[in-house]
């Protein structure tokens, strides 16, 4: 095979963290970039920068891959290559002339850098992913991007010349959520993304793997997120999604008090479940300005909810909470004319049994003044179901809680799959090699024999020496069917 096609695999983030994937694919003069986001790392709490103009301290952290044609050149100024060859500690890094990006949802560790790319820099991802990003940015939590953004299909194969794409739609916990399988000149190379077997379109995966076998897989990268020593030996007992919203009714149909519900906004699924067991409760849905915009822009264009009865009920179960003038959360970055009816602290307090408040970890304050007023009689209940903060023991939250005597319920279930689940998979895709990354513990992959590998940050591949192509691959395997 000539230079002029030789296909490279450059690793850059999320090899030993869970989230921040940067992998760069390049067959020539073309590659694409996968994914576009950030884990946490040096910036967090009260150090951090804008997700646009920190990206020149993103690119020094090592957060953001040092592909210098990916970003705006007005938010870079002087950086340039010799800095990030020195903070990477490589005599060359990886550039390509005709460059793409894929984002394959949108969660913070695989979108964050999208308001930082260059103008007309082409940007594929799923039309739902899209419409939640559009959502968010309306809802003030992320500035806009300037890339051209491409719009796939579940099932769609773009040709970029030297190699072509095929997207399949997995299942996670935000709309949209894509994989792809690389079909180049001489090798396939297949991305799991973030996926889970415990949602409601599990059989997406099903078709993933299909997929995977039919063309012969090289190399598969799959998410790790989950693998940890307490998981090796005893397979997780996960909640099933559609289980999450029934807990929340379960809440309210149990006090006479307030029911908070703490939900990633970005899981519109889920926000629609739960405006419909709001209203099975006979409680209507209290949501602060951002979060009311977030659903209101977002679920009307969602494919994923195309007829949905919470489209309706919506607009009258949810009541509309003015954000507080001492709140640092998000403010609606969009002026947006929203059909619900607006409350008070006041109305809310007066009869608390008629409410559930869709409460955002930023609004936590809010507490004191929902639980100080009106009747103490029967104690609220806080219902934690994946929203930020990612975790059942943060202090703050807990202290809020125990403060005010309120009861807490840890309802997660999470986006991932269970180790077990991972190893099932990769056999069953029987690839030539296995990476697995989006992990702490990578190295405590169950392969089920398959060869694996563990790339170093920075490290870069041709694909033809990092696998071995199989002998049993299928003579028709170039043929999309």
């Amino acid at each position: 095979m000539s230079d002029r096609y030789e296909e490279k695999l450059t690793f850059y983030g999320g090899l030993t963290t869970i989230g921040g994937v940067h992998i760069m694919y390049s067959c020539g003069d073309t590659g694409i970039v996968f994914d576009l986001g950030m884990a946490r790392g040096f910036f967090n709490g009260d150090t951090r920068v804008r997700s646009d103009y920190g990206i020149r301290s993103f690119l020094l952290t090592r957060m953001a891959p040092p592909v210098l044609d990916l970003y705006d050149p007005e938010l870079l100024g002087d950086l340039g290559e010799a800095e990030l060859q020195q903070v990477w500690g490589r005599e060359q890094l990886e550039q390509v002339t005709n460059l793409h990006g894929f984002v394959s949802h949108i969660h913070q560790d695989h979108m964050a850098l999208l308001p930082s790319l260059r103008p007309n820099l082409p940007v594929w991802m799923h039309r739902d992913a899209y419409v939640v990003y559009e959502a968010i940015v309306a809802a003030g939590e992320y500035e806009d991007t300037r890339a051209d953004i491409r719009i796939i299909e579940d099932g769609q194969i773009v040709d970029y010349g030297p190699f072509r794409i095929e997207f399949i739609e997995v299942d996670h916990d935000s709309p949209g959520v894509t994989g792809f399988i690389i079909h180049g000149p001489e090798h396939r190379i297949a991305f799991t993304a973030d996926w889970r077997r415990h949602g409601r379109n599990h059989h997406r995966l099903d078709r993933f793997i299909e997929r995977c076998q039919t063309v012969g897989v090289d190399v598969l990268i799959t998410e790790g997120t989950r693998m940890r020593p307490d998981t090796l030996f005893r397979k997780p007992k996960d909640r099933l999604e559609v289980q999450v919203a029934v807990e929340c009714r379960l809440a309210m149909e149990q006090t006479d008090g307030l029911v908070y519900v703490n939900i990633l906004a970005r899981n519109v699924e889920r926000v629609a479940d739960l405006i419909m067991k709001t209203q099975e409760a006979g409680r209507e849905l209290v949501m602060d300005e951002s979060t009311a915009v977030l659903w209101f822009e977002a679920s009307d264009k969602l494919q994923v909810l195309s007829g949905h009865p919470a489209l309706e009920a919506g607009r009258h179960v949810i009541r509309l909470l003015r954000t507080p003038v001492w709140s640092q959360g998000p403010r609606p970055a969009k002026n947006v004319k929203l059909p619900y009816a607006p409350i008070t602290v006041n109305e809310i307090t007066a009869n608390k049994s008629l409410y559930a408040v869709y409460l955002i970890y930023p609004l936590t304050a809010l507490i004191a003044e929902l639980e100080t007023k009106g009747s103490q009689a029967a104690a609220s209940i806080y219902v934690h179901a994946d929203g930020n903060p990612l975790t059942s023991a943060d202090e703050t939250l807990l202290k809020w809680l125990n403060e005010f005597g309120v009861q807490y319920r840890y309802c997660a279930t999470g986006g991932h799959a269970a180790p077990q689940e991972i190893t099932e998979l990769t056999t069953a895709i029987a690839p030539g090699l296995v990476i697995p990354l989006h992990s702490n513990h990578p190295t405590l992959f169950n392969s089920g024999g398959v060869r694996k590998y563990y790339p170093a940050p920075g490290e870069s591949f041709k694909v033809s020496e990092l696998v071995t192509i199989p002998n049993n691959r299928r003579s028709d395997s170039r043929v999309f069917t």
